[in-house]
């Protein structure tokens, strides 16, 4: 009989939920750290070793702290998530930015639309947004699908329902969990989850419901209905309401695939396919957005706090970002 001395290899192996993150190069400090915190640390040795001769010890102190002090908190620093020298690049590139953009005009300055709010920004004049999207086409060969065209890619599309887990007893919320990672481990490419909130117009459900509580038999059941109606209204006038929109969306290079763009729409819209299969048995449904609805969806992100831009108004053409900047 032969005996093997080999440790028995396990079933299962543990992946670090770090596995993303940067190496430490020296003394635990990052590559981007260390490249952060060097120019401030050179500065301070340049100055306290030019002015040594001439100045005492406690002031090349005092002239040497201050920049050390904010290169080790870019450096070491955190701020909403994001390492403190990246949050600083992106609040001084927003501060840089034209307060109003809005889309260029065949010919003349660039103007903001009738449909968006009047802006009290007129010390900057707006000037034209950079495109989001060459615009949003219908997949073709029969599928109910829209294509975003990001010049060297190409973006679908799909809203998620959602789902609670935390109601849900221990086997569904198990049986849940195991299709959520079916269908991570399923994906072919990368897959961007985003969840946001849109603002809500209540005025047409308002509509429907006060039409359909004249309609009813019953006076209690008018009068009911009547005062949903009226509550809604109310509801509506009383604060900002929004509700929570999960979007999953994928994205493909224009060349990554033999036959180009079609084809790289082909293969993002067979892998949300497989997405909503595997979370269907979730109990989650999946709705790929065909042209109209992947249009209104670029253009809302484009200027979320704004009211919502037209049926049909940016289901063509180029999508720009038009909107004023808070």
């Amino acid at each position: 009989m032969i005996m093997s001395s080999s440790p028995a290899v396990p079933d299962r192996t543990r992946v670090p939920a770090d596995v993303d993150r940067p190496d430490e190069i020296l003394a635990g400090l990052t590559g981007r750290q260390l490249g952060v915190l060097a120019p401030p640390l050179l500065l301070a040795l340049c100055v306290f070793w030019v002015a040594r001769p001439y100045l005492p010890i406690p002031l090349l102190i005092v002239l040497c702290v201050p920049p050390v002090g904010v290169g080790a908190a870019l450096a070491l620093g955190r701020r909403a998530g994001l390492p403190l020298d990246r949050y600083a690049a992106a609040a001084f590139t927003h501060r840089r930015t034209p307060p109003v953009q809005t889309a260029l005009p065949p010919s003349g300055p660039p103007t903001v639309p009738g449909w968006v709010p009047d802006v009290q920004a007129a010390h900057r004049p707006p000037v034209a947004a950079r495109p989001l999207a060459g615009g949003v086409a219908p997949a073709g060969a029969g599928v109910m699908a829209g294509v975003v065209d990001l010049g060297d890619a190409v973006a679908v599309l799909a809203d998620v329902d959602a789902t609670n887990i935390t109601l849900a007893t221990g086997e569904e919320r198990a049986a849940k969990v195991t299709s959520f990672a079916r269908m991570l481990n399923a994906a072919a490419g990368p897959v961007q989850i985003t969840v946001r909130t849109v603002p809500v117009d209540l005025a047409g459900h308002v509509d429907a419901v006060a039409a359909h509580a004249r309609r009813l038999a019953h006076p209690a059941l008018a009068r009911a209905a009547a005062e949903h109606a009226g509550f809604l209204a109310e509801l509506g006038r009383g604060r900002a309401l929004r509700e929570r929109q999960i979007l999953l969306t994928v994205r493909r290079p224009a060349g990554s695939a033999r036959g180009g763009r079609d084809a790289a729409a082909a293969q993002a819209v067979r892998q949300l396919e497989e997405a909503a299969g595997l979370l269907a048995t979730a109990g989650v449904r999946v709705r790929l957005a065909d042209a109209a609805t992947a249009g209104r969806i670029v253009a809302a992100c484009a200027h979320p706090d704004l009211p919502p831009p037209p049926d049909g108004a940016t289901t063509t053409g180029v999508v720009h970002a038009t909107g004023v900047r808070r």
